[in-house]
């Protein structure tokens, strides 16, 4: 077991005030100071099977870009320096930080042997943090790894997830607090490459709310017996704090099966009513999920059934729904959402009232998701 560093949480409260004398003394990066263009990131494979992450334009074209050792999942993006970070998709156990700068070389780092990770993390709001989801696979136990971003992405602790399988992570608005989606589902690395399933019968989904500066338990919410087959994977924040979080059903799908929740701090999830054909439809399976510039509307892209649903954050009320094949990856824009591909599509301007105002074909397969950096 890794517990937390006896340094963290004195590191964590000072973190506000060291900033002005650490990043913010380094200046903006160049990248930062350059055009006003959006760029994204996301995770990829090229058609002779390599694996990389960039940092692209909305029509697709690299802006840069950096080879993974195997399969990468999420991208997540710091908000002080842009220093995007890819996960190795679970079981793998590197990350990669790389930025926009070419010239700035990529630093590649790794969780403790008996840890691996699950795809996801998110800076702290002064960047000096990097929080990311690991599985303690020998106790069967989720926690968040502590990666120091200001020495080389050095691991100084962890906390609990509250739960199993944390998956997805988010910080909430007031900057200290982190929301957690604990997919509820027992693996191993060992078994079935890590991916197989060990606790089916005793899955135990949960929403949990971490202090990032104490550790300790905010508030937790168990998902009740009716759900306890809803794997919560993915997850946004939007406008007065409702977190909005997309699950993938391991039981069998029909007609109502709930498949997104709606959560405020205080109160207790609700679940996004669903017209009765669209969960078989979307074959029980929400892929990524993200909220607009604006906090109101949520996007939610389902792969398998090749569908992306628009939600209004604060009523939970569908908007509408797209069609495009096999798409995954999707993240706020101008006018609406990019969305990414599996078969290599880019649309950008997607919204409840239009498919696209761009879209573009690349060679690439984009991975699950897909981060706005600039």
């Amino acid at each position: 077991m890794h517990p937390m560093a006896i340094d963290r949480r004195a590191f964590l409260a000072g973190a506000g005030g060291l900033l002005a004398s650490g990043l913010a003394a380094q200046g903006a990066p160049a990248e930062t100071r350059a055009a006003d263009e959006p760029l994204f990131a996301a995770a990829r494979r090229s058609p002779d099977g390599a694996f990389s992450a960039a940092i692209f334009r909305p029509d697709g074209t690299d802006v840069n870009a950096v080879a993974l050792p195997a399969r990468g999942h999420d991208v997540t993006v710091c908000p002080v320096t842009r220093t995007c970070v890819a996960f190795a998709r679970r079981p793998g156990n590197f990350a990669v930080a790389f930025r926009r700068d070419k010239g700035w070389k990529p630093i590649r780092f790794t969780t403790p042997p008996d840890r691996h990770f699950y795809g996801h993390g998110v800076f702290s709001r002064d960047g000096r943090i990097l929080f990311a989801t690991e599985n303690d696979f020998e106790a069967g136990r989720g926690c968040i790894g502590l990666y120091d971003a200001t020495a080389g992405f050095r691991r100084i602790g962890e906390m609990e997830s509250h739960g199993v399988g944390p998956h997805d992570i988010a910080l909430m608005k007031d900057g200290r607090t982190l929301v957690i989606a604990n997919g509820g589902i027992e693996t191993h690395p060992a078994i079935g490459g890590g991916r197989t399933q060990l606790n089916r019968a005793t899955m135990s989904p949960s929403l949990a709310y971490v202090d990032t500066i104490t550790g300790d338990l905010v508030e937790r919410h168990e998902l009740p017996e009716g759900l306890r087959q809803l794997s919560l994977r993915h997850l946004d924040v939007g406008a007065g704090g409702m977190v909005v979080i997309g699950g993938q059903f391991k039981g069998d799908v029909t007609a109502g099966t709930p498949l997104i929740l709606r959560h405020r701090l205080g109160g207790l999830p609700k679940t996004v009513e669903l017209a009765a054909d669209l969960s078989p439809r979307l074959r029980g399976y929400i892929s990524s999920v993200a909220v607009d510039a604006s906090g109101e509307i949520a996007a939610l892209t389902g792969s398998r059934g090749g569908i992306v649903l628009f939600i209004d954050v604060a009523t939970g009320r569908v908007l509408g729904e797209r069609s495009l094949v096999d798409v995954s990856g999707v993240a706020p824009s101008v006018g609406g959402f990019l969305l990414t591909t599996g078969k290599g599509e880019i649309a950008s301007g997607a919204s409840p009232s239009q498919g696209a105002t761009m879209t573009s074909s690349t060679h690439w397969q984009w991975d699950n998701h897909a981060v706005l950096v600039s």
